[in-house]
């Protein structure tokens, strides 16, 4: 008779101690959005930080200054959107406004602050400030600054309350008015006109009439037109 044999039980290869859970293992920070959770939910050190964390970001959105157009004008029929934006940028804290070169603006553009232009607008400029264009600037419509430095090329009226300097690479191709002082090195196609003094360095090329208080031309620029010298009495005319 034949016996049954006991089958041969092999031993199994050593696996080693168990892994302790993720979230159960002393020291690690949890670095998950459900470990976060799951720490602030226990109360622990990490989730106290967590949650002072989130109080802050959201205290520092603050709320928004802006107010709603409709709440803005009021009931004044007459308020149009260039009032609401002249408004709004005098409330702003003043920056400097800079349009890079490339940049193409098509509308009229209004700034409440020194501005710097190197694009294209093609449209009015208005700056209650300081303005800049520089050489690759171009401005197809009229602008109006408290200070002028031009640069580059203007097509329509330029117009400063106080002083604007036409430096050797700039150009203006429309009527130009400055309130106090006038310094023109580039070159200029229209009439010219101030209350105060306009000089005319070598570089300077002028073709229409000017119209000033007191007037310099240095040796090497070109003047053609006719000059009006007024007296005091006559500076708030245009």
């Amino acid at each position: 008779m034949f016996e049954r044999r006991k089958p041969i039980k092999r031993p199994e290869p050593d696996k080693g101690p168990p892994a302790p859970a993720r979230d159960k293992q002393p020291g690690k920070t949890p670095d998950t959005y459900q470990d976060l959770a799951q720490a602030s939910e226990e109360g622990g050190f990490l989730g106290r930080m967590n949650q002072a964390f989130q109080d802050v970001l959201q205290s520092s959105r603050g709320t928004s200054r802006t107010r709603a157009p409709a709440e803005e004008a009021g009931e004044d029929p007459t308020v149009t959107a260039d009032d609401l934006a002249i408004r709004r940028a005098r409330d702003v804290k003043p920056k400097r406004m800079v349009i890079p070169e490339g940049v193409i603006i098509d509308g009229a553009m209004t700034s409440g602050s020194e501005t710097e232009i190197y694009g294209r607008i093609e449209g009015d400029v208005n700056v209650d400030g300081r303005l800049y264009l520089g050489a690759s600037a171009l401005v197809t419509g009229n602008v109006r600054a408290t200070q002028c430095r031009v640069e580059g090329l203007g097509e329509g009226k330029m117009e400063c309350s106080q002083d604007l300097e036409l430096g050797k690479s700039g150009r203006l191709n429309a009527e130009t008015l400055a309130g106090k002082r006038m310094v023109l090195a580039g070159q200029v196609f229209g009439n010219v006109s101030t209350g105060g003094l306009v000089r005319l360095v070598a570089s300077a090329r002028v073709s229409g009439d000017m119209r000033a208080r007191v007037l310099v031309i240095e040796e090497g620029a070109t003047f053609n037109g006719r000059c009006t010298m007024r007296p005091p009495a006559q500076r708030g005319e245009r």
